[in-house]
């Protein structure tokens, strides 16, 4: 998985082959094909593989959202949110740029891309419900929270701002967690007060 996530990244889906995979981390070409079905399994498997991130201890899902669900506001909790989803982002990000290629001409390709935005959509709508439905602007559903926060945190947008624009990493999150946190939640009042209206200009 770590050598066909690497040249599939370096090469491409069309330039990545089952025995080059097999040459690098040092297997044969039909132990490939046995476990993973082929270049279709490896590209699949190193997506599934770089969103759970193996090595990544710190966003472990079980110790990550429980300590999510005592932080005190939900403005904090998206916060947590918004680092969580950079981090997968950020190690899923080459792959995405292959499915995205590979689309035009694999339909498996196109299907893969469209089954893990309806996973995407799926997991970050039922975080909204779990950790900060009760803070949303008023009028703005769920559903509709969990599909502007979708749109928002996605690897296009993310390839675009890290990779064309050359944003860090730390630049896209902070940015992110600002705008989603603008978009999602209503407004704190002033402490000891109500919010000014605006002047007229």
């Amino acid at each position: 998985m770590e050598s066909a996530y690497r040249l599939f990244a370096e090469r491409g889906y069309a330039g990545t082959t089952i025995a080059a995979v097999a040459e690098d981390a040092r297997v044969s070409p039909e132990t490939v094909y046995l476990s993973l079905g082929g270049k279709r399994g490896l590209l699949e498997h190193a997506i599934e593989l770089a969103i759970i991130g193996a090595e990544d201890q710190a966003t472990q899902p079980d110790g990550w959202w429980a300590t999510v669900a005592q932080l005190p506001s939900s403005a904090e909790r998206l916060e947590k949110m918004v680092e969580y989803s950079c981090r997968i982002l950020a190690r899923t990000r080459p792959l995405h740029a292959v499915i995205r290629g590979a689309a035009d001409k694999e339909e498996f390709a196109a299907e893969l891309g469209r089954r893990l935005l309806h996973d995407r959509l799926t997991a970050q709508t039922e975080r909204i419900r779990t950790y900060v439905a009760a803070d949303l602007r008023p009028g703005l559903s769920i559903e509709q929270a969990g599909q502007r926060y979708c749109a928002l945190a996605s690897p296009e947008l993310y390839n675009l701002l890290t990779t064309e624009l050359g944003w860090t990493p730390d630049q896209h999150r902070t940015w992110l967690t600002d705008l989603l946190t603008t978009e999602l939640l209503t407004p704190r009042r002033p402490a000891g007060g109500s919010e000014e209206p605006p002047q007229e200009r």
